[in-house]
């Protein structure tokens, strides 16, 4: 028997009381990678992990105002700051306490990415999004969670201008 889908195909061969023998074929467009998931506005987000530098925590505070965009100092460092559900035209952040910030490569510079929270780091399917989508910036492709919930994944080069 032989099962195909979208994303592969399961084929069982059996012959009773000698071999059940199951081959499973993934499609090239698929690739599983490394990724920090992250929570903001309520959406699960993947980040891949090759990108991120570091994780930490700020206060309000502790935010920045050089000609008219919020920075961070990182040990000696101005980092740009961005809130990660603005950038993807979700609502803002307005959590009060401290603020997860995600520091990531973009392009060679460091920039940090004001999160509502850390899930952690897991394993993740890539799946490319259709033609139609392909083009939204900021979005590499997305990936189904084991509890069947879709995740946008970060394309942090093309995230800011």
């Amino acid at each position: 028997a032989t099962v195909e889908s979208l994303s592969g195909t399961v084929e069982i061969q059996s012959d009773p009381g000698r071999f059940l023998r199951t081959i499973i074929k993934l499609p090239l467009t698929l690739a599983i990678i490394k990724a920090l998931m992250v929570v903001a506005d309520g959406e699960t987000l993947a980040i891949p992990i090759q990108a991120v530098r570091e994780n930490i925590q700020i206060e309000r505070s502790q935010i920045k105002t050089v000609r008219q965009r919020d920075v961070i100092m990182l040990r000696n460092e101005v980092l740009p700051l961005y809130d990660l559900a603005h950038c993807l035209g979700f609502k803002p952040s307005k959590s009060e306490g401290p603020l997860p910030v995600i520091i990531v490569e973009v392009k060679g510079h460091k920039v940090g990415f004001i999160v509502e929270d850390l899930i952690g780091q897991q394993e993740i399917v890539i799946k490319s999004l259709s033609n139609i989508l392909n083009d939204i910036q900021g979005i590499a492709g997305a990936t189904v969670l084991g509890n069947g919930t879709i995740a946008l994944i970060i394309d942090n080069s093309t995230l800011i201008g």
